[in-house]
């Protein structure tokens, strides 16, 4: 143990914020998941494992609650590339290719918010910061859309070849890719319907 001083008492949310630092620490240096446990974030804070527990009930809520913190970074990111953007099918390109972008530049967090480690508490159709993101792909995608056509069936399409792009990019990153920005707007275009 590290000899770590208590939080004075009602800062516990100081805590909690540790171990989510801690266990974001984790996911970056391994890539993924798959070295997250309650044990290894108390032992990167300096704190015993029970003090886990006062904030996560089991290692899926540290999970959701890290995933969470992803996802709004991620959309912060995504938000930020279509800013000023008026023309929606260039601002759906731009947030695409964002998406791609901050999967490739952040591994570790895309694998936890999308790979097998997701606990199923990620999936629930009432909300969280999942369910956040891919609204915002549908309203993105409903507002560059031909007339008629089914937003939500659009962005799942969408998602799915952007989610392919990120994986296979991070995957594969001697691959002589073309650039990222032409090879997401190209898919985008297509799926979408717009030229």
């Amino acid at each position: 143990m590290s000899g770590r001083r208590r939080n004075p008492r009602g800062q516990g949310e100081r805590l909690r914020d540790a171990l989510l630092d801690a266990a974001a620490t984790i996911v970056v240096d391994a890539g993924n998941a798959s070295g997250l446990s309650l044990r290894s974030v108390a032992a990167r804070v300096g704190v015993a494992a029970t003090s886990v527990y006062l904030h996560f009930k089991d290692i899926d809520a540290l999970k959701v609650a890290l995933a969470d913190r992803c996802f709004a970074s991620f959309a912060a990111f995504r938000d930020r590339a279509a800013g000023g953007i008026d023309d929606p099918r260039a601002a759906l390109s731009a947030r695409c290719g964002a998406y791609v972008r901050w999967a490739v530049d952040n591994p570790g967090y895309y694998r936890l918010m999308f790979g097998a480690d997701v606990p199923p508490l990620m999936d629930d159709p009432a909300g969280g910061e999942s369910r956040a993101a891919f609204g915002a792909l549908v309203t993105s995608v409903a507002r560059a859309a031909p007339a008629g056509e089914d937003p939500t069936r659009l962005a799942v399409l969408v998602w799915s070849a952007l989610h392919g792009q990120a994986t296979l990019r991070m995957d594969r990153p001697h691959f002589p890719w073309p650039p990222l920005e032409e090879t997401v707007a190209d898919l985008v275009r297509r799926i979408v319907g717009f030229a």
